[in-house]
């Protein structure tokens, strides 16, 4: 499988193009960044964009991707409609435009989604902001975290509806259900594995 990080943005926010076996993913693509498309159009079409999360930062660039591939979007159900919203995706508090004209087409049912040769564990983690969530592949024994879990630190919690005690509940959980190998790939910042952030990270010592 391959695993591309695409980092752009004025948050340089970390967007992924996944290719295993002819199916192509792309995960919280945060603009429109040529590299996306010449990443995409190298490897194949694409089959969906996921989003771990609504904010701005990771959603700036799925209208021009699900314009030019004719693909879905695919979100948590409690922000199903974060994308048109200026006020619940943050695109407000930093005098943004709102960067997406249309909701999302999918929301994520059930513990697994199924996509070509990709199967990926949904595990919902909320606390960054409600619909958060982790996009787990144990074949590969990586995870697409999102903004929960950064290389030595997490999260902010003070956009609409984050909090932090339920930020650190899901981290929690998170290091009980996935290996300590688990290559943690975040929103932000370089990749780490979940044991390295359980031996350093100061927030899980709290």
């Amino acid at each position: 499988m391959q695993v591309k990080k695409i980092t752009s943005g004025l948050a340089q926010e970390n967007g992924y193009v996944l290719e295993k076996e002819g199916t192509v993913i792309i995960i919280d693509p945060g603009t429109d960044d040529p590299r996306f498309f010449e990443t995409i159009d190298r490897l194949g079409t694409p089959a969906a964009i996921l989003l771990t999360h609504a904010h701005f930062d990771h959603i700036g660039g799925i209208d021009s991707l699900r314009e030019r591939y004719q693909i879905p979007v695919y979100v948590h159900r409690l922000e199903s409609d974060w994308l048109i919203d200026g006020e619940k995706n943050g695109a407000t508090a930093f005098n943004l435009a709102v960067p997406a004209m249309k909701r999302a087409e999918k929301v994520y049912e059930g513990d697994l989604l199924v996509i070509g040769d990709f199967t990926f564990h949904l595990y919902h983690t909320p606390g960054h902001s409600p619909g958060s969530v982790v996009l787990y592949l144990a074949d590969e024994g990586i995870a697409f975290c999102g903004d929960l879990i950064f290389k030595q630190s997490v999260g902010r919690t003070d956009l609409f509806g984050g909090d932090q005690a339920t930020l650190m509940g899901s981290i929690e959980r998170m290091k009980h259900v996935m290996p300590g190998a688990t290559v943690l790939y975040p929103g932000h910042g370089p990749k780490t594995t979940l044991e390295e952030e359980k031996q350093t990270n100061p927030f899980f010592k709290q």
